[in-house]
């Protein structure tokens, strides 16, 4: 397999930039290898248990790996449950090749590039692989050591196939399959949309992820797929064997990503007389309040971005590991209303009216062990489009269902989803490949108002051959004045800006007038963006109440942005800077607003650095580093930044501070090695390279620019 060359050393420093301030960092690219090995940990038999129970260990803080033991433990006593969640796609959602059903086609017939020819297979020892064969270099077998997916979601199905690195990560292969196109497909580097293959791509240079280079698993250092694609997956650099340990209990989304570790609980009800107890080692999630009912699916459904390197596993609290907001002040995947942007998952559900002046939570449809459709007391329904969903709780609706919805019965546009939960294709992924969600933030149809957003109204789905005028006069007609939006999506929406700072914080920071977290994050991050620059000369005071009525509120993220703001753009007022010091002395250092503040700091550094404004970014990513000083991803950007704006020896200095922070970091000794070079100091960048190699050994850009320097 051929590697992009290693020739970055003589690049021109914008890439370089581009590389830190869009991309967060080089990443680590290895060569896949067929060593082989399983990450599965072994499940615990509970039928060991001593007829007088077992010493039951006693209640820890943070969960361990060894406190999960695999669905096949709770089958003894939860047979029904176990059943149901084995034929759902929960149950079949991944795991080696010879546990799933590959729909995909390994049948030999090529797919074929601009310059190589990639065969999906088996090989003699019944393996699926990938056979590369590109123009003057040796066939490649990459094998598959793991699958996700097997094209069960009605919107567009897909199956994906990763391969396990020399490194101990396993990688994602960029050879899609999807099931109702019944073709394979590639994410395209310049927009990430999809895409079939065909003879006009580039392997080398057009998809987005080759040579492979996301991984399972979080870790800053790597493009990944974090902790969603199977239970309790982690990934962990080990400093003794100089490589990466990648865990999971199965592929499969098991009873323990909801429920938390069972060894535990398995222990305690082994024991005579453990009914009376009220300890019995799980929550019981159906006893959970709405946000932490929430919380639960969103470990896994819901558009995030990790705040920390640690491993995560069920029952870890998920706001100290990730956040659901902080990437609207990056490319949001959400519009002002709630709905997809591009590409996201179901945490638009936040956004609704059901959720926000309601109790509704993921349960209140979807059966959680066999993912069937139910209402709102459990009762189960006939599937997704039945209206009892919905009629559960609009009980007069159902009364005349055919009344409200002015459809007839038995026709799709009486079904109460079809107008208020319709399959939307995600922006994200293009045209050419259907993969439509249902619409998790439950609007009222608005057909000008979605056209306004770029979004295919309801009505659309099903009158193509009708314009706009006409659909919007039908909502008119039948429903006259609608139910308004809160006055902050709609001024989100407006396409006039307000001119003045005061008038966009009257317009945008409204911290107490609605309770909608997102729409005020939306808001929050507009005004950041649009109008906040470092050290701005006097500070408003309309501006300064409703910052700091945000540094008090409940929801972590907002705390977070206010608190940026007011440190990034008036700290230089003196009773800013006062109160900014006074807030940072009183959190502990793994506070969670403490670490998202940093965040938000650094990506509003990247947004000024991806502007050209790098004296802008670099205060930014100074006063980020003013709240958490050991963050490296910061120090690593701020070294960019430092670099770019022709202050050479302050870049090294902060890489070598990142170093000092995180030694086993490879990435960071290879972009100190990438300055050096930059700089024409070859014997140091040789030093520097050396030194990461010993932590990323298998990297082979790393020991390709190795070699050119010392051939030089």
């Amino acid at each position: 397999m051929r590697k992009r060359s290693a020739t970055i050393i003589f690049c021109t420093g914008a890439v370089l930039l581009a590389a830190f301030l869009a991309g967060r960092e080089w990443s680590q690219r290895s060569n896949p290898t067929a060593r082989t090995g399983s990450t599965n940990l072994v499940a615990a038999n509970p039928g060991n248990s001593s007829p007088t129970g077992p010493a039951v260990s006693q209640p820890r803080g943070e969960p361990r790996h060894d406190d999960f033991v695999g669905a096949e433990a709770c089958v003894r006593c939860h047979a029904r449950e176990y059943e149901l969640w084995r034929n759902s796609t929960h149950g079949k959602a991944g795991g080696a090749p010879n546990e799933v059903g590959i729909i995909a086609k390994f049948d030999g017939r090529p797919l074929r590039f601009s310059d190589a020819v990639v065969t999906p297979t088996t090989n003699m020892a019944g393996q699926y692989v990938f056979l590369i064969d590109e123009p003057g270099e040796p066939r490649a077998e990459v094998r598959v050591d793991a699958v996700v997916g097997g094209g069960h979601m009605i919107g567009g199905g897909t199956q994906s196939f990763f391969t396990r690195f020399a490194d101990g990560t396993y990688r994602f292969l960029p050879f899609d399959f999807i099931r109702r196109e019944d073709l394979w497909f590639v994410q395209l580097q310049r927009d990430m949309s999809w895409a079939p293959v065909s003879a006009q791509l580039s392997l080398l240079n057009d998809l987005a992820n080759w040579p492979p280079r996301r991984v399972l698993g979080t870790a800053s250092e790597f493009s990944n797929c974090q902790n969603c694609h199977g239970s309790q997956i982690t990934l962990q650099y080990n400093s003794g064997s100089h490589a990466y340990e990648t865990k999971w209990q199965t592929l499969r989304i098991n009873c323990e990503s909801c429920h938390g570790g069972g060894r535990r609980h398995i222990e305690l009800v082994s024991r005579p007389g453990w009914e009376k107890d009220s300890d019995i080692g799980v929550k019981a999630l159906a006893s959970l309040a709405k946000k932490e009912s929430m919380e639960t699916c969103y470990q896994c459904h819901a558009s995030k971005d990790a705040l920390r390197d640690d491993p995560f596993l069920p029952g870890m609290p998920l706001e100290e590991y990730f956040s659901l907001k902080l990437g609207l002040l990056k490319e949001s995947p959400f519009l002002v209303d709630g709905r997809v942007r591009s590409f996201s998952y179901q945490s638009g559900h936040e956004f609704s009216d059901c959720y926000l002046n309601g109790s509704m939570t993921c349960t209140d449809c979807h059966d959680p062990h066999a993912q069937g459709y139910r209402d709102f007391a459990g009762r189960p329904l006939a599937g997704r489009f039945d209206n009892g969903q919905c009629t559960g709780c609009h009980a007069s609706k159902g009364l005349a269902a055919e009344a409200h919805s002015h459809h007839g019965a038995g026709t799709t546009g009486n079904q109460c989803v079809a107008c208020h939960m319709p399959y939307l294709q995600h922006r994200g992924v293009g045209q050419h490949l259907a993969f439509a969600r249902s619409d998790h933030s439950i609007p009222i149809p608005r057909p000008r108002f979605d056209q306004s957003l770029g979004i295919e109204n309801a009505c659309q789905k099903c009158h193509r051959d009708k314009d706009l005028a006409w659909q919007q006069s039908h909502v008119d007609a039948w429903y006259g004045t609608i139910k308004p939006h809160p006055r902050l999506i709609a001024t989100l929406a407006a396409t006039n800006e307000p001119a003045t700072m005061r008038e966009a914080a009257t317009a945008y920071l409204l911290p107490s007038e609605i309770r909608h977290p997102m729409a005020q994050a939306a808001g929050l991050s507009r005004f950041i963006q649009k109008y906040l620059r470092p050290d701005l000369p006097s500070m408003d005071a309309e501006v300064e109440k409703r910052l700091k009525a945000f540094t008090t509120d409940s929801d972590v993220d907002l705390q977070a942005m206010a608190l940026m703001a007011l440190q990034v753009g008036y700290v230089s007022t003196p009773s800013i800077q006062a109160f900014v010091k006074e807030r940072l002395q009183n959190m502990k250092e793994n506070d969670p607003v403490r670490r998202r503040w940093a965040i938000c700091a650094d990506h509003l550094g990247g947004i000024f650095g991806a502007k050209g404004d790098l004296s802008a970014a670099t205060v930014c990513f100074e006063r980020g580093l003013e709240v958490e000083p050991r963050n490296e991803v910061i120090l690593s950007h701020l070294a960019l930044a430092y670099f770019r704006g022709g202050k050479p020896e302050a870049a090294v200095a902060a890489l070598k501070k990142a170093i000092e922070v995180r030694p086993t970091k490879a990435v960071l000794h290879f972009q100190l090695a990438q300055i050096y070079a930059q700089l024409q100091r070859f014997p140091e960048s040789i030093a520097a390279l050396q030194s990461g190699l010993v932590h990323a050994p298998h990297d082979g850009n790393a020991r390709a620019m190795l070699q050119q320097l010392q051939g030089r």
